[in-house]
């Protein structure tokens, strides 16, 4: 496997704005439902009382900012939106939609070209997995975040069987063709990242999950491999499974391995509450990170 980099991760989505995705996916379809729920959550997140600056870490062509002004547009006439993102032709495309009171630039990857304390808000949707530094990443979101400001996260969970599966398969399919891999992603398990993010010096306000349905493969225009069904009856089955995985306690171990993303709104310690826990804190994930031997 090659290495990844900010310059394979960088090229991937430039590629992938070019191909000319939808903006918004759609949740009616099995592909899209898992995204589109996403979205709406940090678009509820951007419309509560109180946030008037938010950060959209990795905005890509600016779909959330897009869901934002079509299901609160009477808050977003208030809110400021900055988007970032290493992708300049993602950028470029999110600048074209003119969306009101968001600004759209491309940055370096590394330091957050913002002022100390700026937002009340940062949303990390979809993003860390696919960032080499993670832990500067999450310094520099504490350092851009206002006193008691929130930081919304997800992220792919690496332990996730379905995930497993499927990330074989799409490698094997592109060996088989004699294309190349897409080395952009350095997933990272839930326990390491609620380790990192507590040396980073954030709180967790609420952990949340979003469930898989058992499939091996969903690829070919909505089919399915497994279970055979077509793409309307796979959405109907898609919804049941979620219906009842969110509605059941499961035993840890299949939490696990259902489990397809984290979800997790975070709370930036003020520093005396950071210097006062932090010793204590380091210590314990130090020791874990050295067991885990996580990347």
């Amino acid at each position: 496997m090659a290495e990844i980099t900010l310059a394979t991760i960088q090229a991937h989505f430039d590629a992938e704005a070019r191909a000319g995705r939808r903006l918004l996916a759609d949740p009616n379809t099995v592909s899209g439902l898992g995204t589109y729920l996403k979205y709406h959550q940090a678009a509820s997140l951007m419309a509560e009382e109180g946030v008037t600056n938010v950060l959209d870490v990795g905005c890509n062509r600016g779909s959330i900012e897009a869901l934002f002004q079509r299901l609160y547009p009477a808050r977003a006439q208030t809110t400021l939106v900055e988007g970032v993102d290493i992708s300049s032709e993602a950028i470029r495309q999110a600048t074209e939609l003119h969306l009101a009171n968001c600004n759209f630039r491309t940055y370096d990857g590394s330091r957050l070209p913002y002022a100390d304390e700026r937002f009340d808000l940062v949303v990390l949707v979809e993003v860390i997995e696919h960032v080499v530094e993670k832990e500067a990443l999450l310094s520099e979101i504490r350092r851009v975040l206002r006193p008691s400001g929130r930081l919304f996260l997800t992220t792919p969970n690496p332990e996730c069987l379905a995930l497993r599966v499927e990330t074989a398969l799409w490698r094997s399919l592109r060996r088989l063709l004699g294309k190349p891999q897409q080395e952009k992603d350095a997933y990272i398990c839930n326990r390491h990242l609620e380790a990192m993010l507590s040396q980073a010096g954030f709180l967790a306000l609420h952990l949340g999950r979003m469930y898989s349905w058992p499939h091996l493969f969903v690829c070919f225009n909505g089919w399915s491999l497994f279970p055979p069904l077509p793409p309307r009856a796979l959405y109907h089955f898609q919804r049941l499974c979620l219906r009842l995985l969110n509605h059941n306690r499961l035993p840890e171990y299949l939490d696990k391995r259902l489990k397809w993303s984290q979800v997790g709104l975070f709370l930036k310690q003020s520093s005396d509450q950071y210097l006062r826990s932090g010793a204590s804190l380091a210590r314990e994930d130090r020791l874990f990170l050295k067991q885990s031997g996580a990347p």
